[in-house]
């Protein structure tokens, strides 16, 4: 089994520039991890994450994320990943390092993953618009665990570290990487005009930075959503999920007051971000996922981006925006009660959003303003009625 291997960067220049070694151990679910000298000597290192991975020129170790460094496992592949690489691939993983590797393509994100400390692979989607329906057939295949071919095969190997459980892949449309998602046969609703309703109508709110969505129509509706960590087809950002960063261990009742929560997140934006309004538009964004039912809230799906050019820390746009149920428990701590989604309990921390109790409670009263119309909203998006009817028993009533 591989217990070791090179962590790249890509981005700074033409070819991917090594950074660092990380070795594991899979019988303890130990990782070490070490900056290379060479990285620590450019003017333009970064700590891939300034909480558990700071730059310093000695050897670190975790025992978090089955011994993974959570940075690392953005990079790798999640749930739709694994399901891609134990269908697709002749050579199965036998360990999580060589599920890091396998993944290694085309990933969110700057990082990529080596056994060789001076070359890595070439990543380049050729999937287009074009190739749409053979997208929509080789997903139907997939999930269906069918025999697939060499070009379906092709087709798919770009979307296996995309974290996850939905279907999805990457392609290229008009110099512009794109991210594209599937619904499924056993969804309850058309989860793709869904989405890009929920997307839209977050982005209705001032100041909120929002990936950019479309559906496309083929056999079956697709979500498009820009890639934010690209600039047209090129590495531009680094990605470090709110997982990486906000994970000390087993989640408690009491990290969700604390440290596994919206408002821990936002102290850290506070601290390093170089928008000074990021910590004000992440509580929007909570309060808006507590009146639209988006209790899938979890921290993978909340993230910092690094400039690779600015050398800075922002808020990531919001992604993975959709109404889950009403029952009002949330992912991720919403304040002093847990995950539990009221008024009360989204004011109980906004002093550790650097808000005032009068400013919260003003854009709660904003966020409940506007989403009182998503029937209509969701409407004009196309969600068909059929849908807005399931929706109405799924999206809650904020008091």
């Amino acid at each position: 089994m591989t217990s070791d291997a090179y962590v790249f960067v890509e981005g700074l220049e033409q070819e991917p520039v090594i950074c660092g070694r990380f070795w594991y151990d899979a019988q303890y679910r130990i990782g070490r991890f070490v900056y290379g000298q060479s990285w620590l000597a450019r003017g333009d290192a970064f700590a891939l994450d300034p909480i558990h991975l700071p730059l310093t020129d000695q050897v670190q170790t975790t025992r978090l994320h089955k011994g993974i460094f959570g940075v690392l496992h953005d990079a790798g592949a999640d749930s739709w990943g694994r399901q891609l690489i134990g269908q697709l691939r002749k050579t199965k993983p036998q360990n999580e390092l060589e599920y890091l590797i396998a993944g290694a393509s085309m990933g969110v994100g700057a990082l990529t993953f080596s056994l060789s400390r001076s070359k890595v692979k070439p990543k380049v989607s050729r999937n287009s618009l074009d190739n749409l329906e053979l997208l929509i057939a080789g997903k139907n295949s997939i999930l269906k665990s069918e025999r697939v071919s060499v070009e379906v095969k092709k087709a798919f190997q770009y979307g296996d570290s995309m974290g996850g459980a939905r279907p999805k892949t990457v392609l290229q449309h008009q110099g512009q990487l794109y991210l594209i998602k599937f619904n499924r046969a056993d969804d309850l609703m058309n989860i793709a005009r869904v989405e890009h309703a929920a997307m839209s109508m977050l982005a209705e709110l001032d100041g909120l930075d929002v990936a950019e969505t479309e559906v496309i129509r083929g056999t079956e509706d697709i979500l498009m959503i820009k890639r934010f960590d690209r600039q047209g087809i090129d590495v531009s950002h680094h990605f470090l999920s709110a997982n990486s960063l906000l994970t000390e261990g087993a989640v408690s009742s009491e990290s969700l007051a604390t440290w596994y929560s919206y408002a821990s997140l936002a102290e850290f934006l506070r601290k390093q971000s170089a928008n000074p309004n990021d910590a004000t538009q992440l509580f929007k964004r909570m309060v808006f996922n507590a009146c639209i039912g988006n209790t899938d809230d979890h921290s993978r799906n909340h993230a910092v981006l690094y400039d690779l050019q600015a050398k800075s820390w922002r808020l990531s746009p919001a992604y993975d925006v959709l109404p889950i149920n009403n029952h009002r428990q949330h992912a991720l701590g919403l304040g002093e009660q847990g995950r539990l989604a009221t008024v009360e309990n989204l004011m109980s921390q906004c002093k550790r959003f650097g808000l005032q109790s009068y400013k919260a409670k003003r854009i709660i009263d904003d966020v409940v303003d506007v989403t009182k119309q998503w029937p209509d909203y969701f409407a004009k998006k196309g969600v068909a009625e059929g849908d807005l009817e399931l929706l109405r028993g799924v999206i809650p009533q904020l008091d």
